[in-house]
């Protein structure tokens, strides 16, 4: 189940708690064919549906004592339809998700 209700955007911005490290970690995972973009995005690809990744470090939330990384990312989707826009991204949604409730 994606994240995301109604129709799924050509470009989708998210905020994610995560290092670029751990997040680029967790892509490989779940999609082992990534490239990488000249400025730094990942690259996915797959028939005629293209999706590029932009990552932007934020400074750490701070609640307390406890610290969390935050990650802007940036999907670019190009080509292909709704359906398989929708169908990456239950992936993808699938691929960061944590233990918990």
């Amino acid at each position: 189940m994606a994240f995301i209700n109604g129709p799924v955007p050509e470009v989708v911005e998210r905020l994610v708690t995560a290092t670029a490290t751990a997040f680029e970690r967790d892509l490989r995972a779940a999609w082992p064919e990534v490239g990488r973009s000249v400025s730094g995005a990942l690259l996915l690809a797959c028939d005629d549906l293209h999706l590029t990744i932009e990552l932007e470090v934020l400074p750490q939330r701070r609640l307390g004592l406890f610290e969390l990384p935050q990650l802007k990312v940036r999907y670019v989707f190009q080509g292909g339809d709704e359906a398989a826009r929708r169908r990456w991204l239950a992936l993808l949604d699938r691929s960061m998700q944590k233990g918990g409730g």
